[in-house]
Parts: structure tokens; sequence; C-alpha cells
């Protein structure tokens, strides 16, 4: 399936990242999704998302340019337990 189509069906979005302690915070929520909470290590940014390095602006770019592959791997994920934080790996 295609991966905009399948974002489409879960009808998920992410919060506004937050950049701090190397790593990229988010949420992401929905119907039926609830909300959860997720990191995306600062070296992946940088290894897959293409950004240029690990500075707040790069990372926040990459995120938002990536917004669309995030959320599939949110997706693929899956919902985490109530309370806990996932780690991206899979981007």
């Amino acid at each position: 399936m295609n991966a905009s189509i399948a974002t489409e069906n879960v009808g998920l979005h992410l919060s506004r990242p937050i950049v701090a302690n190397d790593e990229i915070q988010f949420s992401a929520f929905g119907n039926g999704w609830g909300f959860c909470s997720y990191i995306l290590p600062a070296r992946l940014a940088v290894e897959r998302l293409g950004a240029a390095n690990a500075s707040r602006q790069q990372l926040n770019l990459a995120f938002q340019v990536n917004r669309q592959r995030i959320t599939q791997a949110v997706i693929e994920a899956g919902m985490p337990e109530p309370g806990k934080r996932v780690i991206l790996l899979n981007v």
C-alpha cells in the first residue's frame, strides 16, 4: 500500500518536534490511535533523513521535510503501551 494512502487511512498527525538531548521528541495522535510519544535519535536524522548536522535547525528541517516518512515509521512501529515512549529506529 502507498505510504500516503496508509497515513490518510489511519488519520494520524504528528505534533511539532522538540529537539533536546541529541534527539527529536514528538507525539503522534489520531482517532482510534490515542496520543503516543516517540523519539527519533539525532544520528538517524543525519544518517537517513538528510540533516547536514545535529543542530536544532537541521534536525527540525529534516523532521519537517520527512514528516510523511516519519508518520509511516510511526504507523509501522504501532501504538505503545500507555506511558511508554517509542524510539524510532526504522525511518
